[in-house]
């Protein structure tokens, strides 16, 4: 069975998952999934959940904050500001920043960043929904 291999690239590690037969991606346009032997091509990723499905059955969710991704027929790269595979989020922290977040947009201060608290919030909530899609998958 041909597989796929992910490579997960941020400016503070590179990870890498090999045997993996698919991985969906949130892109502008809706969600795409990629399987081995995949044309080429390079999309734009939304800040959200990558699904990477392993050669056991076994699920993944990493968190995302947006990118872009090159696909070829056997190699996903992904390069974004940050991944977090659902296994290592704090789910406290998390909603702690989603609040904070949240707070700052409802605010609407003048010295508030508009766009920077909306970035916040939109991390925050993917790495609560990539953990809860853990959690869910039972992992």
């Amino acid at each position: 069975m041909s597989t796929l291999e992910l490579h997960l690239i941020t400016p503070e590690e590179t990870i890498t998952f090999p045997g993996i037969r698919s991985v969906t991606l949130e892109c502008p346009d809706g969600q795409r999934g990629v399987l081995p032997g995949h044309a080429p091509f390079i999309v734009e990723l939304l800040t959200g959940v990558l699904t990477v499905i392993k050669n056991d059955n076994t699920t993944t969710y990493v968190a995302i904050s947006g990118g872009v991704a090159e696909i070829t027929p056997h190699v996903v790269t992904v390069v974004a500001d940050s991944a977090e595979e659902a296994t290592h989020i704090d789910v406290a922290r998390s909603q702690e920043a989603a609040e904070r977040a949240k707070r700052r947009i409802l605010e609407k201060t003048p010295n508030i960043d508009f766009a920077r608290a909306e970035a916040a919030l939109m991390r925050s909530l993917a790495r609560l929904r990539a953990a809860e899609l853990q959690q869910r998958s039972g992992g």
